[in-house]
């Protein structure tokens, strides 16, 4: 394997510093580069589910191109990798760039998988092949197999997601980051080619292809561990980002935790310090950690927060460090680079696995729960050293049957007198509890609408956040006092509880991306077949059809968040602009529901209005009682009005600051100053989900 024996002192001490240098950059670069393009691609294709699927799946293919890229130049000659390399990055460089505004406007997966390999592919093959390519550049320098690299190359992954959310995101437009990420490549590509160039000159045989191994083939037993260990801490680590996003919504905030803590497990089980005692202690904590999130969550649809957000980080990191270090534990002494293209293949199921197959097979997202127990059963099994088919299936049962015996428990008590309706798939998750009451409405933890079905007037009453006199309630009842017809658009359909205010003569237009919203608002509740209006409701992107209709309206109101995630493609300045073609024929209003438990949303579209010569007025309501005819079954509400200018003082009259003696009580809120504060404008190419979100208050509040 050692085409030079006596290489200089002076190269291998700069292959070696190279070497270091390049491979937790290009493992920046892959892991920095990911959020930027699905930021990119959102204002083009919409928030659709093939866009962020389309991503991943893009990423999954560069990932095993790369691998397999690497795994089949390593054994070639000296020469022929230099040669090899010095192309791809010369590619890698010249080629790169992001998809244009002018792509197509509808989203598939393959069309998102095409443009991204149109553009980017070249890089992203280069930096995927960078770090096993590099190991068999080492191990020719006479090293044995250098592990250790793949521990550095996970802190530079690391790195990335660390910096994206907390320093990238808010302080670098999209522009910005691609110009510093573009540079950063054309660094990686000069440090590969120097670093070939330089093993290239001091080998002995650069034109010999090396050595062949002899009995080096591996065990089946082996290769199936691989990928199980390698899949099953992937869909641990993207079920637990699953629970996080429904809270504080899709996107690399959401990533932060789950896969730091799966990158650090990488990182210190390839450190080579990792020991046996380490395994004991990660069985123990994974045990431990097991219990105490089946306690507080479980198969429930808790809110993740607090205590029960740590909970599951914990459970994210015991169970990603034991399969890590199993995984570290088998690593072969030969053919790495196989060996690390089968446990990319391992990820790259799990990927796979957890998107495309899950929401089907799992009507409630308990994925976290049954891959943690399935990790805790490796381990066992494997540190009593017995893989009989016998012993396999009692351990396993021993360990799924509390598990599964606590989470049905938590079903059965979850709604004891009313049926419990699932529905899941790519969107996600929602839920309909039916009661001899109430139809209600929601997703993992957020609650979407209610109906009350005591009777026919009961069924055609607005409720929750959608009631009278609500920012939305109080804003029709206005506009229709001086309209005889309106036209409204909605994005966001939830229960379609905004179709009870549609009279005859109105048209209301729903866009929600959910083809089951759309199946249960016309199943599980009446308010769009008992509308008085014309009610559409249509499976779309809001943006893109508001930019793509020729209507005009009276009013939109953006309703489409889920917890405190906030689809920030809707909110920015270009979105506004395309509204307010939209509503300047009639003077129309922007509504934008922001009633959420963490975050402050006001800041920001206050500062994104004002950037397009707009006013937003912030609407929070308090309604202690409902009354017979009006405020059924209301909660607190936050709403903010967007308008011109001119028109703030006649709104701030219809929302007076208490009313009915106290019964309903509102905070109205405008800011007067000429100043505002230019870091929170939201556009297309700059906008952070810590502008509006309070993770403090996420991580820590009782």
């Amino acid at each position: 394997m050692n085409d030079s024996p006596h290489p200089s002192k002076q190269s291998s001490q700069i292959i070696s510093a190279l070497v270091i240098a390049a491979v937790p950059l290009a493992a920046f670069l892959s892991f920095a580069i990911q959020p930027i393009m699905g930021k990119r691609l959102l204002p083009i294709y919409g928030g659709s589910s093939a866009t962020w699927l389309g991503c991943m799946v893009y990423f999954q293919f560069a990932l095993l191109l790369g691998y397999g890229w690497a795994a089949w130049l390593v054994r070639k000659s000296v020469a022929f990798q230099f040669t090899a390399t010095a192309v791809l990055a010369v590619l890698a460089v010249v080629t790169f760039r992001l998809p244009s505004d002018d792509a197509d406007a509808s989203a598939s997966i393959l069309r998102i998988v095409w443009q991204l390999s149109f553009t980017t592919l070249p890089a992203m093959m280069l930096l995927f092949s960078a770090s096993p390519l590099l190991h068999g550049w080492m191990q020719r320098r006479g090293e044995e197999i250098p592990y250790y690299l793949y521990s550095i190359s996970n802190a530079g992954s690391l790195i990335a997601v660390l910096m994206y959310p907390f320093f990238v995101e808010p302080s670098l437009r999209l522009t910005e980051q691609v110009t510093y990420w573009h540079g950063l490549l054309f660094v990686l590509a000069g440090v590969l080619v120097a670093a070939g160039f330089i093993l290239r000159r001091t080998s002995s045989s650069p034109h010999a292809a090396p050595a062949r191994e002899t009995g080096v083939g591996f065990a089946p037993s082996h290769v199936i561990l691989w990928l199980w260990l390698s899949a099953l801490t992937c869909i641990g680590m993207l079920a637990a980002t699953y629970h996080l996003a429904a809270e504080i919504g899709s996107g690399p905030l959401a990533w932060v935790g789950p896969f730091s803590v799966y990158l650090l497990s990488f990182m210190v089980a390839f450190s080579g310090r990792w020991r046996p005692w380490m395994t004991m202690t990660t069985i123990v904590w994974l045990a431990v950690s097991l219990t105490g999130f089946m306690v507080v969550k479980g198969f429930t649809a808790n809110t993740v927060n607090a205590g029960t957000a740590w909970w599951l980080l914990s459970l994210t990191a015991s169970g990603s460090f034991l399969g890590n270090a199993l995984l570290h534990r088998m690593r072969p002494s030969q053919r790495f680079e196989y060996y690390y293209l089968i446990v990319a293949a391992g990820g790259v199921l799990g990927g796979i696995v957890s998107s495309a197959l899950i929401p089907y097979l799992l009507a409630r997202p308990i994925e976290f729960e049954l891959a943690s127990a399935a990790l805790l059963t490796t381990g066992l099994l494997w540190v009593a050293g017995r893989r009989e088919p016998a012993i396999v299936f009692v351990v396993a049962a021993v360990l799924f049957a509390p598990v599964m015996g606590l989470g049905t428990r938590q079903i059965h008590e979850e709604a004891p007198n009313a049926r419990m309706d699932h529905w899941r798939d790519l969107y996600g998750h929602i839920m309909v509890k039916t009661d001899a009451r109430s139809v209600v409405l929601s997703s993992d933890t957020t609650t979407h609408g209610s109906q009350l079905t005591t009777d026919a007037a009961a069924r055609k009453r607005p409720t929750l956040y959608y009631t009278e006199s609500t920012g939305v309630g109080r804003t029709i009842e206005r506009l229709q006092a001086k309209q005889p017809s309106m036209r409204v658009a909605i994005v966001g359909l939830g229960a379609g509880t905004l179709a009870a205010y549609a009279r005859a003569g109105d048209t209301y237009d729903f866009w929600d991306i959910d083809p089951k919203s759309l199946q249960v608002a016309r199943r599980n509740f009446t308010f769009v077949a008992e509308s008085a209006g014309k009610i559409n409701l249509i499976q779309r992107d809001g943006r893109k059809a508001l930019e793509e209709s020729k209507a005009d309206y009276d009013l939109i109101v953006l309703d489409a968040f889920t917890g405190d995630g906030v689809p920030s493609h809707l909110l920015t300045a270009e979105a506004m602009n395309v509204y307010f073609r939209r509503l300047a024929a009639h003077d129309g209003l922007l509504l934008v529901h922001a009633s959420m438990r963490y975050s402050r949303l006001f800041p920001a579209v206050e500062a994104t209005a004002r950037s397009t010569n707009h006013t937003a007025i912030q609407v929070s309501t308090d309604i202690s009682d409902s009354l017979t005819d009006r405020d059924w079954d209301p909660t607190h509400t936050e709403y903010i009005v967007v308008c011109r200018p001119e028109r703030v003082k006649e709104l701030l009259t219809w929302f007076p600051l208490e009313e009915e003696k106290g019964r309903v009580k509102r905070f109205v809120g405008t800011v007067d100053s000429p100043l505002y504060n230019a870091q929170l404008i939201w556009t297309d190419d700059r906008n952070a989900a810590l502008d509006s979100l309070d993770l403090g208050k996420f991580l820590f509040s009782p």
